[in-house]
């Protein structure tokens, strides 16, 4: 079954004429009856009654059955001729963990989605945007999606060893203390003047652990913990709470609410972001990590970008 044969069958449909539907086909009404000969034979079944040398002809009940059929199928082939004129849509799976997606990318995400958006209200043949889906997770399940190329990036505090994971470094910051805006602690602070029973700690990079135990091992199990910036930021209302975070999260809660950001006299580990991709990446999504690639080397040009990192 042919989709000339389908067509020149809903033609006749509508005409009830074979010289009719001749015409309007553009081909001879010898070619019409060729093609209405070789459906019905492809479908085992009589579609129309005639009578030799005959221009007007009847469906059977096989034929009146079969209209809707047709129909379907014209429509199906006309959407597949679209679809295969239209590029291929990005898709893109990313994973970061919390803070970062918070604090640092959101602003990123929300320029590719509103991208995406636009560029899927234009009338076009193709389309440039990225299908974004974004997931929030612990730095070593996101080393086991990039390993198993069950996401395409993500972005990690923690430089991690998997064979086929590659953690490229994107930007260092400092650590600062966070604090009530009414809290005693000066902008410039040492280790010593915090007091660990009023610690929240967040960090879960091992070379600040290391660091953090150096200074207070003597009350190392006094402090609080919390393992998200939406946690940080509604256990921070106590005024003598304390943080010591990446001046990324500090510059999010400057913005939602008063806070004293102090600077450390005795300096912290730097947070090193890494992206991390695989070594083998989906052929199906070089194209769209081409495409995000390019648009967060632009996105960290930005002072919106450079203002919170710094």
């Amino acid at each position: 079954m042919k989709t000339e044969q389908i067509e020149t069958f809903l033609m006749i449909t509508e005409t009830k004429n074979l010289s009719l539907a001749s015409k309007n086909l553009f081909i001879s009404q010898s070619a019409v009856s060729h093609r209405l000969r070789a459906l019905e034979e492809s479908l085992d079944c009589e579609l129309f009654i005639r009578g030799r040398g005959e221009k007007l002809v009847t469906l059977t009940q096989k034929g009146e059955e079969f209209i809707e059929i047709a129909m379907r199928w014209r429509a199906l082939w006309r959407e597949t001729k679209i679809w295969a004129l239209q590029e291929s849509k990005m898709n893109l799976s990313v994973a970061s963990i919390d803070s970062l997606n918070t604090c640092v990318f959101s602003n990123l995400y929300r320029e590719l989605i509103n991208d995406n958006i636009s560029d899927n209200k234009k009338v076009s043949n193709s389309s440039n945007g990225i299908t974004l889906n974004v997931s929030s997770h612990w730095s070593k399940t996101i080393y086991d999606l990039i390993e198993n190329n069950d996401i395409d990036i993500g972005f990690t505090l923690n430089s991690l060893k998997y064979p086929n994971a590659i953690a490229k470094p994107l930007f260092k910051s400092r650590g600062v203390v966070i604090s009530s805006i009414s809290s005693k602690y000066a902008r410039l602070v040492h280790p010593h003047d915090l007091n660990t029973a009023d610690e929240i700690l967040f960090s879960s990079v091992p070379e600040y652990h290391i660091w953090h135990n150096f200074w207070w091992e003597k009350n190392q199990n006094e402090y609080s913990s919390v393992d998200t910036v939406s946690l940080l930021f509604t256990v921070f209302d106590f005024e003598e709470k304390w943080a010591i975070v990446p001046v990324w999260i500090a510059r999010v809660f400057e913005r939602m609410h008063p806070v004293k950001i102090s600077e450390l006299s005795v300096l912290a580990p730097e947070y090193t972001c890494y992206q991390v991709t695989n070594r083998h990446p989906k052929s199906s999504r070089l194209k769209a990590i081409d495409r995000f690639t390019t648009a967060l080397e632009d996105y960290m040009k930005k002072d919106v970008f450079i203002n919170s990192v710094q």
